[in-house]
């Protein structure tokens, strides 16, 4: 009897010290991805994204949980549940060229608290951080010129 309470206990102790595990928990609120552009801040609407998001560094290289969306027109696109729980999100900007350095892993927690930013090195435009929001800059993508085509002209008539 004595030696089944020793084993129970030095199991719930050997539980109970392992912190640095994730459990799965359910969030409510709503998570947004923007992609705006690094040198004025205007909403890149149809920019294809990938969002990728796990517990670990391993479950991102090995993309176990990821979407790709295309933005709306105020350059917005939302998690979706299974991603908006997990703690750790990428976002990958496909065609456009991303501002920031590297291939950063951003805490779903804190943008769930304050919001974050990623660097934007395009440009000056800084977008405030809103809970519940992570912002990314982009090149922004070029209109294309239209181009004047002269009218052809017929050489004037002789008398």
């Amino acid at each position: 009897m004595n030696r089944n309470l020793t084993i129970c206990a030095c199991l719930a102790l050997g539980l109970l010290g392992r912190a640095d595990e994730v459990f799965p928990v359910m969030h409510s609120e709503p998570i947004a991805v923007r992609v705006l552009a690094g040198n004025d801040a205007k909403p890149q609407p149809r920019t294809h994204v990938v969002l990728t998001a796990g517990y670990d560094l391993r479950d991102l290289r090995l993309g176990l949980w990821h979407e790709e969306a295309v933005t709306d027109e105020d350059g917005r696109v939302r998690l979706s549940d299974g991603l908006r729980n997990l703690p750790l999100l990428r976002v990958n900007v496909l065609k456009l060229h991303a501002c920031g350095v590297g291939d950063p892993v951003w805490s779903v927690e804190l943008i769930r608290r304050d919001g974050q930013s990623a660097v934007n090195r395009c440009g000056t435009a800084i977008a405030q951080n809103m809970p519940g929001v992570f912002t990314v800059y982009v090149k922004a993508k070029k209109a294309a010129k239209k181009r004047i085509h002269p009218t052809p002209q017929s050489p004037p008539k002789k008398p």
